[in-house]
């Protein structure tokens, strides 16, 4: 057998053998596998979340100032002295001292002698002659009164209270103001006045060595 013939037995095995597998892989090219169904999309819908509540708008009112509590400081209010009102018909006011108390006697057992009868009433010639007294005295104060300058410049009026001491020759121990009469100026003025009618009026018999008397000065200007 000669190359040619063995190359066609060749050629044809192998045809005989290669014929089947190309038909198989043509089979497998015809007919492909069925793609396997894609799953199915599941979407879970949530409830939907309820709307919030309307907030209610509150109009802003009008702010409150926290008020500090204010301290108050007490202040010393010293009132001034009242300017009093001219008196009419002063009198003088009268500091004398109590009289000692006088021992009560043991009482007497009483006795078969008809009773006495009372002693007529003292004649008032020593309250009368006290009034002439004062009387006296306001004359001659007033004569040596006098209005100062300062205070009529500035328009000051009013009545000063002098409280004084004086013997029975009318000399003048010790003189303070008792009550102001709202002037530096006047109440100088009212002193100077007690010091000025040196010698006073003299002292009653009836009355102590030593006497204190609170009398008003009076300074207006009408006067």
């Amino acid at each position: 057998m000669d190359w040619r013939s063995r190359l066609f037995g060749i050629g044809a095995t192998a045809a005989a053998f290669l014929l089947p597998v190309a038909g198989l892989f043509l089979s497998w090219q015809a007919v492909r596998p069925l793609a396997a169904p894609a799953e199915p999309l599941v979407v879970t819908l949530q409830p939907l979340a309820a709307p919030p509540d309307p907030v209610e708008e509150v109009p802003e009112g009008p702010r409150q100032v926290e008020q500090k509590e204010q301290k108050v400081e007490r202040e010393d209010l010293s009132e001034p002295p009242k300017v009093l009102t001219p008196l009419l018909s002063p009198t003088l006011m009268k500091l004398e001292t109590p009289a000692p108390a006088t021992r009560v006697a043991d009482p007497i057992p009483e006795t078969t002698a008809p009773k006495s009868m009372p002693a007529p009433p003292a004649p008032r010639a020593s309250s009368d002659a006290e009034a002439s007294w004062e009387a006296l005295l306001l004359a001659h104060l007033e004569k040596y009164r006098r209005f100062p300058a300062a205070a009529r410049a500035r328009r000051e009026e009013g009545i000063a209270f002098v409280t004084f001491r004086m013997n029975r020759a009318g000399q003048v121990l010790s003189a303070i103001i008792a009550r102001s009469s709202g002037s530096v100026f006047l109440d100088r003025a009212a002193l100077e006045t007690i010091r000025r009618a040196q010698p006073l009026p003299a002292i009653p018999k009836e009355k102590a060595d030593e006497f204190e008397l609170s009398v008003p000065v009076e300074f207006f200007m009408q006067q």
